[in-house]
């Protein structure tokens, strides 16, 4: 064989052996694929496949324009995010996808209800363990655990505490495995959660007159909060025994809703006012009027912004950053009043006492998704996590959850 046909011979074996790969691929066809995948494919799979890939799919203007495609003539976040943030675009985008996947689609969802159970509103609401356990809080004085069945255990359980407290159960929270109760009896007690029953912890009794109208918790620190019809805050140690550390009245009203966080605690009136407590300073830092023709309902405090529902059902935002300043109010599409608000990076859920619930998009402006119509009239309380939502009403709870998190 000559030089010429054995050079030939050693191409073509070249050729033969060669291999096409996605690292070979111009970016805006490796970018065309990436937009048959979902998000969450991408942030978690392929970009932790090689160096290449994470670099590719590292560039935050890619996210942007997925989550455009998404939310289209829409400004996402509502306020800005933080510049140092580096995974902002990214699991926004995944978690944006997925709720309104779920969304969508819900009838797709489980839906399960308990009624005739507590025989009157049920204004306190709670979900716990990853949402495979709601705990409610009615008027009739009782407090209820119900364990929802998964897919390990079809057999759901419920406990009902009948007279947990001398008088109407307004509001529940929990740190940890301790879930908190506030009534009108004037009392805050502690129930600790194990795998079968909630057992009564400790009673705080109240150095006030009026009647426990919220009640909230720290997520970074063992303290909670709660506000009562004389117009007092007052915020509990709970390594410290049951004499509050801190009291204050911010209102010329009633305190009905309450937000708390490490530096912060935001109370909501009937005097129309947001009032802010710096924690760190132990004072008041301000007072925010809402509107002039409405008072606050509901109130979801988040690191970067506060949303506040009022009885007029309009949506008010307002920016920490800023020195809590009212800077959005939005028109929600329900035709009273604004009873709860949940906000996550991917969703936006309000509920109303006009038997509705809407779950819309956390954009500027918001976009609508769907309305759920409640079985149980008027809407007293929600609670979401984990793709789990509940909704109580006048003598029920309604849960939705997306199967998907069952397979």
């Amino acid at each position: 064989m000559c030089d010429d046909e054995q050079c030939c011979t050693q191409i073509g074996k070249k050729k033969t052996n060669s291999r096409f790969t996605l690292l070979d691929l111009p970016v805006e066809i490796f970018f065309h694929i990436c937009s048959f995948l979902d998000a969450s494919t991408l942030v978690h799979g392929l970009s932790l496949v090689c160096k290449q890939f994470h670099e590719i799919l590292n560039d935050n203007s890619m996210w942007k324009v997925r989550i455009n495609h998404i939310w289209p003539n829409t400004d996402y976040p509502v306020l800005p995010p933080d510049e140092d943030d580096e995974l902002f675009w990214k699991l926004s985008c995944v978690a944006l996808e997925r709720q309104s996947s779920i969304w969508k689609d819900v009838e797709s969802m489980d839906r399960m209800s308990l009624g005739s159970v507590q025989y009157s509103t049920i204004d306190g609401l709670l979900l716990m363990e990853g949402g495979q356990i709601c705990i409610s809080g009615a008027r009739d004085r009782s407090l209820m655990l119900w364990k929802l069945p998964t897919e390990e255990n079809n057999q759901e359980s419920i406990q009902s505490i009948d007279f947990a407290h001398d008088g109407w159960i307004w509001d529940l929270t929990a740190i940890d495995n301790t879930v908190y109760s506030c009534s009108w009896d004037q009392t805050v007690k502690a129930w600790t959660l194990t795998n079968t029953e909630l057992a009564l912890f400790k009673t705080y009794e109240m150095i006030v007159s009026g009647a426990l109208l919220c009640v909230a918790s720290c997520p970074e620190l063992p303290l909670f909060a709660t506000g009562s019809f004389c117009r007092t805050v007052l915020v509990f140690d709970t390594r410290l025994g049951c004499n509050p550390i801190v009291k204050f009245q911010p209102h010329k009203r009633a305190v009905i809703r309450l937000s708390m966080s490490s530096n912060f605690i935001l109370s909501a009136s009937e005097d129309r006012t947001v009032a802010i407590w710096d924690q760190r300073a132990g004072r008041l830092m301000k007072n925010v009027t809402i509107s002039q023709e409405s008072f606050p309902m509901s109130m979801c405090m988040r690191r970067d912004m506060v949303y506040v529902g009022d009885c007029s059902a309009k949506l008010h935002v307002l920016d920490p950053k800023k020195g809590f300043e009212l800077v959005k109010c939005y028109s929600t599409g329900h035709k009273k009043g604004i009873s709860g608000v949940h906000v996550g990076p991917g969703y936006l859920i309000t509920s109303s006492t006009d038997e509705t619930v809407r779950i819309s998009s956390p954009t500027d402006p918001p976009q609508h998704i769907v309305t759920l119509q409640t079985r149980f009239g008027e809407v007293a309380s929600i609670d979401y996590s984990n793709d789990v939502l509940a909704i109580s009403g006048t003598d029920g709870i309604e849960v939705y959850r997306a199967r998907m998190r069952c397979t």
